[in-house]
């Protein structure tokens, strides 16, 4: 059949003109056999090269066999794709043309038949570097029409990602089928991870992960990319990603004070083994057996460069009406040793800038046994932070606190580290 289309169409070319292969290593030839119309009569259709310019060519049947219906000039100097489906209405074909623009660039035309013959729905130019046609699987399933998925270099290997569906003005962004393609897109990435660690891939990575709606996994591959020295694209755009990824616990009750410029980080994801047996050898219990989950950051208090690590636990052994307990480990010589203990702590908790004998100030959230509710400013003695939080000073109603607010997690929807007893 298709040595058949080839000769068939070739009847019809112009004097000189040749027939167009497809910028693939297979290259074969832009040819295809469709149903424009939806009546059960089959076209041609077929991209030729003349006198330098590239056109499309449309043949039809009719009482006396084989006619071109239209001819209409296309872009570029070569062509990367040639397809036709379904993208307005169900039963007529609309044909979909990636024109070759540059070596790794294409420019989308998306021809619809009518009564004057094909025209390019596409108003001005639509690039990609790759492209996917597909009818995708949304909330409701697949309705028989057709998106597209537009890939567009940035850099190395790694490309932006956009999916579209035919609306009333044209291509609109399908995100009802972001979860089911993008899970695509995020293999594509965890292969590319394997081999390269880049701080690029982990950003694209995490981009996946939202349109997934794996905010969990997300929120680790944005911490991974920021832990390059010149993380991509930015370290403003990556914090303020992640920062979104966070269900904030906010403070319900300011007292007055301005908390405006605060950061809020929701607590890390990844379990650390050597973590929860530090904080078992401290609190002398078994955490799987106690039904105890934790939450913790890692953050820099003494701006020495190496990040102390903050884990706020939650359970009925360590919790009461005050509050919970929490810990701050310095991981030195290759082993967790203990800097502050803490009781009656109210998630988040805020890491000031201000500091005293050369860490960082916290605050913390005080209420509950029967005390006025307030904000306790805690300051590192020159050996430790103190233990009790309900009987430090209280931060003055319209004190401007600066920092980050760690651990800020919703309680009711993250559920921490938890780990089952085995």
């Amino acid at each position: 059949m298709r040595k058949d289309m080839v000769s068939i169409f070739k009847r019809f070319l112009p004097p000189t003109a040749t027939m167009v292969h497809f910028a693939t290593p297979e290259s074969k030839y832009a040819l295809i056999i469709t149903d424009l119309e939806g009546d059960g009569v089959t076209e041609i259709a077929g991209i030729y090269y003349w006198r330098g310019e590239n056109y499309l060519m449309i043949l039809k049947q009719g009482p006396g066999g084989w006619y071109i219906a239209d001819t209409k000039k296309g872009k570029g100097y070569g062509v990367k794709y040639l397809g036709a489906v379904p993208l307005k209405n169900r039963n007529e074909y609309n044909i979909l043309v990636g024109w070759q623009v540059g070596s790794i660039w294409s420019d989308l035309s998306v021809y619809e038949w009518g009564n004057d013959g094909v025209t390019d729905l596409i108003e001005g130019n639509q690039y990609f570097s790759m492209i996917d046609v597909e009818d995708m699987e949304g909330k409701q399933g697949r309705d028989g029409l057709y998106e597209v998925a537009l890939w567009k270099h940035d850099t190395g290997l790694a490309y932006t990602v956009e999916v579209f569906r035919w609306g009333h003005d044209g291509f609109e962004r399908a995100e009802d089928d972001y979860p089911a393609y993008f899970k695509k897109v995020e293999r594509y990435y965890s292969s590319l991870l394997r081999e390269y660690n880049s701080s690029t891939y982990w950003y694209y990575i995490a981009d996946a992960q939202i349109k997934t709606g794996r905010k969990r996994e997300a929120y680790k591959s944005i911490t991974h990319a920021l832990d390059f020295e010149y993380p991509y694209p930015s370290r403003d755009k990556l914090l303020n990603l992640r920062r979104d990824l966070c269900d904030v616990e906010p403070f319900s009750n300011q007292k007055g004070i301005d908390f405006s410029s605060l950061t809020y980080v929701c607590s890390q994801t990844e379990r650390d083994l050597k973590l929860e047996a530090a904080v078992e050898k401290e609190y002398n219990v078994k955490i799987s057996k106690e039904n105890i989950r934790y939450y913790y950051n890692r953050i820099d208090l003494n701006n020495e460069g190496n990040k102390e690590v903050f884990v706020f636990l939650v359970g009925s052994f360590v919790c009461g009406t005050g509050g919970c307990s929490a810990v701050i480990f310095k991981e030195m010589e290759d082993e967790y040793q203990v800097l502050s203990r803490f009781s009656l702590v109210r998630n988040p908790v805020i890491v000031s800038n201000t500091t005293t004998n050369g860490y960082r100030d916290l605050i913390m959230y005080v209420a509950g046994g029967g005390i006025e509710d307030f904000f306790a400013h805690i300051k590192f003695d020159g050996q430790t932070y103190p233990l009790n939080p309900s009987v430090q000073p209280r931060v003055a109603s319209g004190t401007k606190v600066e920092g980050e607010a760690i651990v800020a997690d919703d309680l009711a929807k993250s559920k921490g580290i938890q780990i089952n007893e085995t």
